[in-house]
Parts: C-alpha cells; structure tokens; sequence
C-alpha cells in the first residue's frame, strides 16, 4: 500500500466527502483548507492527500486539529490524478468534491451545489457545477469570470466543443467516479476535461449553479502554465478523442477543437509573458512572444495580448484589460 491514513475520530459517515490533492504547497494548502473549513455546509470530510511532498505540508495540515480533516501520504509524487483518485478511493461521503490546492471556495459553495442536486428532478444527474472568480499572480483584485452559458443534462456535446465545468467547481457522486475509473493518470493536466468527456459519455448528467462559487488562481508554477505538458496532453486527448469528435463534430469541428488545444498551449506561453513582465524582465516576455510564432495562426490572440503587454506595460495593458471586460459583461447583462 502506497500510503498512510490517519483516520478521523468520528465514524459517522459524511454525505460529502472534499478532496484536496497537494504536492510542495505548503504556503499555499492552508488556505484551501480553511476556505472547505469555512463552508456553510458542514456535513462534510475533508481528506488532504499530500502527493510525496517534500516541504513541510504534513505539519501544516496536522496544525489543524478539525477531526473532519484526512491525511493522506503518498510515498512519491505521482502526479494530480493519482493523488485524487487516492482520495477517492478513500472518501467515504455519497458525495465528493475537489479542491486544488492553490485555489478557495466562496462559504456557501457545497450548501448551493447540494441543494441543486436536492431540487433536480432528473435522476441521472450526477455533477453539479459552478464557475468562480480568477485572480491573477499576487494581484488583489478578483476578474468575474467571462461570460458563459450553462450547459445541463447530456453536455456531451458540449464537452466535444471544448466546453469544461472546471476542475475545482464541482461535486460529483462517488460511484460515478468509481463507474468510470476515475481521473486518467497517464494525463498531467486537461484530465478534468476528460473526466467529464467520460462521465458524460456514460449517460450521467451535469447541473449549474449561476452563483460563483470560488477563485480560481493563476500563477507561475503550475502545469496549465507549462506548454511542455499541455503538448503531450493534447497528443493524448487527440488520441482518445479525436476519431469520435471527429464523427460527432463533423471535420471542421474536429479542426476547431485542435485549435482550441492549440490557443490552450498559446495561452500557457501568455502566463510566462505575465509572469516575466510581473519581475520586470520584458527581455524574457519578448521571447516569450516570439515563441509563440510557431504555433501561428492558432497562437493569434495571445500573441497578440503578449506584445501589447510587452509593449505597453502592467498598467496601460491592464486598463485596457479592464476595459474590454466592464464591455463585455455590459453585453451580456442586456
């Protein structure tokens, strides 16, 4: 056995079990757990799988002395979808739900979502969803999601289209997951993604709730901002997705998926734009752009918000930022 369970001092079994998958964050886990300690919804586990860190993350999460928090320890780091599926494993709620380590959730977040699945009147819902705030590297301030349509039911469709509900915005019933093998280790990120392809693909449905639920944080470190592994995800996805969208979608939206990869692995360069703009070395975010020319035309749009960040700067290129957003969302209200 890989790993080492302490077991809470309670044994009555929760409805929702949270699951928060952790690898060399402790300066950043505590604050997950406090957003999950924080809910509304109190009926609720929260199992903490530390993925073969190596800092000092047990210590933070033993500091808590809440008997509803699980530890579990990897013996190595295996990667996000093996410490979740661990966690799933191990949960013991009818319910489970996901939190990245480095994002919160808003304090009524499982109170929503649970009263959603209590109000459906449609049984094979088994995924309810919300969408949350973004914020970006050490900023304050707190982005509105942009705006979107919420897909219910059969979103497998949807899904094809390159449409996700996002992997820290959801609960989800256990034996779904168990029913379609969890989250796919061989993938280092998109594999929320595919886990909605499958779930959705096996008849489940999915529900929204229109409130946000979280923040979602966008920083230098994580696999969505490494174009390496968004490369060899997209090779995987296009093979195990590729021949049925490409029969569901029809050629051209088999091709518009592969362009979405694509600005996805555009966008991954963008985040080193900001990030090298962030300590000041434009010299790094030029590179960065021109990087970015390999992959034209699928690479337009960021490369595009690349050099008017290159060029203009943080605050010229954030006002017009600010901007388009505030027209965006004026739109969309009427």
């Amino acid at each position: 056995m890989t790993a080492e369970r302490i077991q809470p001092s309670v044994d009555a079994r929760p409805v929702v079990s949270v699951v928060i998958p952790t690898y060399n964050r402790a300066h950043l886990v505590g604050r997950a757990i406090q957003s999950v300690l924080r809910q509304t919804y109190s009926d609720f586990e929260l199992i903490v799988v530390d993925d073969g860190s190596t800092d000092n993350t047990v210590e933070v999460v033993e500091a808590y002395q809440d008997p509803r928090i699980r530890l579990i320890r990897l013996a190595r780091n295996y990667g996000v979808s093996r410490a979740r599926n661990e966690g799933i494993q191990a949960a013991r709620g009818e319910w489970v739900a996901f939190l990245d380590n480095d994002d919160e959730w808003l304090p009524r977040k499982l109170e929503l979502q649970m009263a959603r699945f209590r109000e459906t009147d449609d049984p094979r819902i088994t995924v309810v969803y919300g969408r949350g705030y973004r914020r970006y590297g050490e900023s304050a301030e707190l982005k509105l999601p942009p705006p979107r349509v919420f897909f219910e039911g059969d979103v497998f469709d949807h899904l094809l289209g390159s449409w996700s509900p996002g992997a820290s915005g959801f609960v989800v019933r256990r034996s779904s997951l168990l029913g379609v093998g969890g989250f796919d280790e061989e993938l280092a990120g998109s594999e929320d993604w595919d886990l909605w392809l499958r779930l959705a693909k096996a008849g489940h449905h999915f529900a929204a709730v229109r409130e946000l639920v979280g923040v979602k944080y966008e920083h230098a470190g994580q696999l969505s901002t490494d174009p390496v592994a968004r490369r060899r995800d997209f090779a995987i996805l296009d093979r195990k997705w590729g021949r049925i969208m490409e029969r569901g979608l029809g050629a051209a939206g088999y091709q518009r998926w592969r362009a979405a990869r694509y600005a996805n692995i555009q966008y991954a360069q963008f985040m080193r734009v900001r990030e090298a703009m962030a300590r000041g070395d434009r010299i790094a975010a030029w590179r960065y752009c021109v990087a970015m020319c390999r992959f034209l035309p699928w690479s337009r749009k960021y490369m595009i918000h690349g050099l008017a960040l290159a060029t203009l700067g943080r605050g010229a290129y954030g006002a017009l930022a600010r901007a388009r957003e505030t027209l965006l969302h004026r739109e969309e209200g009427r």
